[in-house]
């Protein structure tokens, strides 16, 4: 009786100390549990920035590992993104005040200089989008500035005056002729912010020195640009061109299937099958290689046998570049050079070498409105080249602000083109010669103060899928 009594009292002693620890397990799994936030608190969609952000974000593993979820959201993602990164960036889509503005957004870009021949600072006009409210105030490429909101450029405004353009819906400025070296004031307009429609491409056939050469001028890579280059590439066959300079120099990227798509009709040799892009993310996106077929008909408008079907077979291209040539356009400069001799003309480029896609609150009911655009990949060709964070250098160096005036894009005497078409004609070489001979101008640029198309260039991001 006694040791049944005693087996009891043990019994029932391990049972007792089962249930603690099965209390204090519950305990602490309740303990560790994620508070469960408001929908819409800054604490709730912080939550889902983090949790995406550790499972796409390339350096997902440096997150920090304490973030002050209390902040904006736009100051969160800014508070975590990893120093190394320069382009991820966040936003509502349908809400201006969440998206950076840039020039253009009023349809035009410029650069502000120094004269040398005086102490005179101007802006110069790069850039005139169609449609958009620069052109509509009878502004174009070359044109001359000298006052923003009535106050004169210098040296030490130059900045302060480009951000007071972004910071606001409207502005005026103030331009101005040059002769003999003394600037005259001629007319003021008024922009304001408007909507900017897609940019047609400027195209060509030129003959020198026996050889048609055709000329390619586009502003971006959206979606269906590839599709609505066709006639152009089937143009460019009949005529049959010799050389092709496709010029890039203000293009600020898009999508890595119409980079591959124009790249089937230029390059010799192009198959389906041939490596194009090689994608290197986490340890949860690891590493793919695409096609140029693949990736070409990402975009559902592309017919990949329709592509080849205009390609040029050509042995080299000519690409005009300056540090607002980023993203895609990289990635066309890089990635052509496994299949042919790319010649690159110009300045450095902004140095894009990485992928993004766009990640959003999929569940139902929607919980959060922001869109993020992180970086995901890192970019190489089908050789393995990439690495190029710092920008790709030319072969042939060019800075079209130091010939002046700025002259319309194609245009034979445009420095870029002048110098693409030396180069094919055997008088400029990729060892860097001189160029003193091939360019003149009439008024020579000094140090350059503010450049606008950073920002645009700052924001183009290569777009690919997941």
């Amino acid at each position: 009786m006694k040791k049944r009594s005693t087996h009891l009292k043990r019994m029932v002693y391990y049972c007792s100390r089962f249930i603690i620890l099965i209390v204090f397990i519950q305990s602490c799994k309740k303990d560790n549990k994620r508070p469960d936030y408001p929908a819409g608190s800054n604490e709730n969609i912080n939550t889902w920035i983090l949790d995406s952000l550790k499972r796409y974000y390339y350096w997902n593993e440096q997150l920090p590992s304490d973030p002050n979820i209390g902040l904006s959201p736009k100051d969160f993602f800014y508070s975590v993104r990893n120093a190394s990164d320069r382009f991820s960036y966040i936003n509502i889509s349908n809400d201006a005040s969440t998206i950076t503005p840039n020039n253009r957004n009023f349809g035009f870009d410029y650069v502000t200089v120094s004269d040398q021949n005086s102490t005179r600072v101007i802006g110069i006009i790069k850039l005139v989008l169609k449609d958009s409210p620069a052109s509509r105030a009878g502004l174009k490429r070359g044109d001359y500035i000298s006052k923003i909101n009535g106050k004169t450029l210098t040296s030490t405004n130059a900045q302060a005056l480009q951000d007071e353009i972004l910071s606001g819906d409207r502005f005026s400025l103030g331009l101005a002729e040059q002769n003999n070296n003394i600037w005259t004031d001629t007319r003021t307009v008024d922009l304001a912010k408007g909507v900017i429609l897609d940019q047609k491409e400027i195209s060509k056939v030129m003959e020198s020195d026996g050889k048609k050469i055709g000329y390619l001028y586009f502003l971006d890579f959206n979606g269906g640009l590839a599709s609505s280059l066709i006639p152009v590439f089937s143009n460019f066959k009949s005529e049959g061109i010799t050389d092709l300079i496709l010029d890039l120099r203000y293009n600020s990227g898009g999508q890595v299937a119409e980079a591959a798509a124009i790249c089937a009709m230029i390059a010799q040799n192009i198959t389906f099958d041939k490596a194009f892009i090689t994608y290197k993310g986490n340890k949860n996106g690891g590493t793919r290689t695409e096609s140029i077929g693949t990736a070409a008909t990402f975009d559902r408008t592309v017919n990949f046998n329709v592509l080849l079907q205009q390609n040029l077979g050509l042995s080299r291209v000519y690409i005009l570049s300056t540090a607002a040539t980023a993203s895609a356009s990289e990635v066309m400069i890089n990635n052509l050079k496994p299949y042919i001799q790319v010649i690159q003309i110009g300045e450095k480029t902004r140095g894009k070498d990485e992928a993004s896609f766009k990640i959003f609150d999929a569940r139902s009911p929607k919980q959060v409105n922001w869109e993020m655009h992180p970086i995901v990949y890192k970019l190489f060709n089908a050789q393995g080249a990439g690495n190029y964070s710092t920008g790709i250098p030319p072969d042939v160096l060019v800075n079209e602000i130091n010939t002046l005036p700025l002259l319309p894009f194609g245009d034979q005497a445009d420095p870029l083109v002048k110098a693409a078409m030396a180069t094919i004609n055997g008088k400029v070489t990729k060892t860097g010669v001189s160029l003193s001979a091939v360019l003149s101008g009439t008024f020579q640029a000094g140090n350059i103060l503010m450049d606008s198309s950073a920002g645009s260039a700052q924001q183009g991001i290569v777009i690919t899928h997941r």
